[in-house]
Order: C-alpha cells, then structure tokens, then sequence
C-alpha cells in the first residue's frame, strides 16, 4: 500500500493543484501540502470553521491537511520504519478528518497484519467508497483504476478471512462502480454448514447483504460461480459448487431479486488467489477457497 501511495502523494507535491477556491484556508493548506508544512496545514484546518468557507470546502481542507501526515508517515516507513508505529496518528487523522482514502487503506493494512480481518474488510471498503466520492476526493486526490481493483480485491479478501460477515458496502447502497471503474465480480462470504448446501447462520446474514445490494444495483442478470476449497473428490467438490450456488440463487430469488440468475459451477479448479497466502494457515486459505462470486452483467 504505502509504496503506491507514496507514488500519489509525491503528485501533488509535483504541482497538481485544484481549482481556486473561495476559501483562503481550503487554498492555504494546498499550499501547506506542497511545502509540507505539517503543522501550518493542522492549523488552517483548525481555522476552515470559522472562515467563509462552504462545508465541503471546511471537509476538504481537513483532508488535505490530514494528507500533509500521512506524507510524513509515508517518507518514515520508507525509510525503514513500522507503519505500526503510526497507528495512533492515523487513527486521529480517521478520528478528526473522516479520511482521505490513503488513511483508511493503511488502516486496512494495519489490522489485516494483526488478522483482525472484519476491521481491515472495512477500512478497506471505506477506503474505496471514500476514493469514489467526487465531492471529497477531486481528481487530484484519487486513486487510480489500479488502486481501485487493488482496493477492491483486499476488500473481498478480508470479508472472505473474516470469521463474521461484513457488509459489501460501508456508506449507502451497494456499488459496482467507482469513478467510473467497474467492479463485475464479487466474492461474497455465504457460509454454509460442512460437506452441504445449507446455509450457516452467518451465511444466512451474507445472503440477506447481498440480496440488499442487489436491490440498489438492480441488475438485468447475474452469474453466481461457485467455488470449493480442494478437500474431498474434484467430482463431489464440482458438484458441491453448483449446489451451493443453486442454494444462494432460491434465497435471491425469494427475496426480490426479479433479474435472470445462471448458475455455474468450478468446484476446487479456479482457487482464490490471495494478495498474500504466507500470511494463512491451512483452514483460512481453504476458507477463501469457499465462495460464491457474483458476476454482474
């Protein structure tokens, strides 16, 4: 993460600037940002309340001063440091600005290496959401289409390894888009009870975010894929894939999805592929194996 995202902020150091604004804070912290002027960047943040400054133009100028840190925290871990040992400054920086998507993804970082995976799979979605909000991350600041994908995959990695599901989506309805990226696939957590087709009841929870999200997105169709961890035969396994999937899409069509569901099977033959499989031991990467993805047309 902070490689790319050093890449991003030495950017804006470079000269991208935004579009004038009214607001003499909101133009001063970029300045702050250029300079790297930390502490005067906090200060004009402090001040964008009580300026002639819009409320997005007060949100923004916070976020610009929060990137003025994480400029510092990024040149401190290339240089040799722990990214965990700015944890609490990155948490305040969550705490007191909201954001940018930079913060969030390397608190998606910090809590994937602790394994607390529930809390990585939403910084991460955060942290996504967060870079498609045009409002609040203009051009200058966003991620690209390849930290978007990236985003995304750690996302759905996260709520996969996650003991408990996560909902596929943070702020608002359930998106497939971002800026304008579109994200056809995606895995989601539906549990089911050992060697069946039934639903866990933490299946049952997924099932119901996904039916939710279906609901926002309204798509024409979709194909849920099944996919198997490799224990057992490759034909009970392909087999096993497709039941499940057959399971999924009843519970779909129950519950108001009126669009046209196909169901394929892959069983073991197409495994999850993991940013980092050294990072699991044998039951959570079987456990990543074991999803149903949802191809959106």
């Amino acid at each position: 993460m902070l490689k790319r995202s050093l890449a991003a902020t030495l950017f804006v150091l470079a000269g991208a600037a935004p579009a004038a604004a009214a607001c003499d804070a909101f133009t001063g912290v970029v300045e702050a940002l250029n300079a790297g002027d930390e502490q005067k960047a906090h200060a004009l943040a402090e001040t964008a309340g009580t300026a002639n400054c819009s409320a997005n133009e007060r949100a923004l100028t916070g976020r610009v001063a929060s990137l003025v840190t994480f400029n510092r925290i990024v040149a401190a871990v290339g240089a040799g440091g722990k990214l965990s040992d700015h944890r609490q400054a990155l948490e305040d920086l969550q705490r007191q600005y909201g954001g940018p998507w930079q913060v969030l993804d390397a608190l998606g970082d910090l809590a994937r290496e602790r394994k607390d995976y529930e809390q990585a799979a939403r910084f991460y979605q955060l942290a996504l959401e967060d870079g498609s909000n045009e409002t609040l991350t203009p051009d200058w600041m966003a991620p690209d289409e390849q930290y978007i994908l990236r985003l995304d995959k750690l996302a759905s990695e996260m709520r996969l390894a996650a003991p408990r599901p996560v909902q596929l989506a943070m702020r608002g309805g359930c998106k497939v888009s971002f800026r304008g990226v579109k994200i056809k696939k995606k895995s989601t957590p539906v549990r089911y009870v050992f060697g069946t087709a039934d639903f866990t009841p933490e299946g049952i929870e997924a099932a119901k975010d996904l039916a939710e999200c279906l609901k926002a997105v309204k798509p024409a169709s979709i194909t849920l894929i099944g996919h198997t961890d490799p224990v057992g035969s490759a034909d009970a396994n392909y087999r096993l894939s497709v039941a499940r999937a057959e399971t999924l899409k009843g519970y779909l069509s129950s519950n108001g999805y009126a669009g046209t569901i196909t169901v394929v099977g892959k069983g073991e033959d197409q495994p999850f592929k993991p940013d980092d499989a050294s990072a699991y031991d044998t039951e959570t990467l079987n456990q990543l194996h074991r999803r149903v993805e949802v191809d959106v047309e």
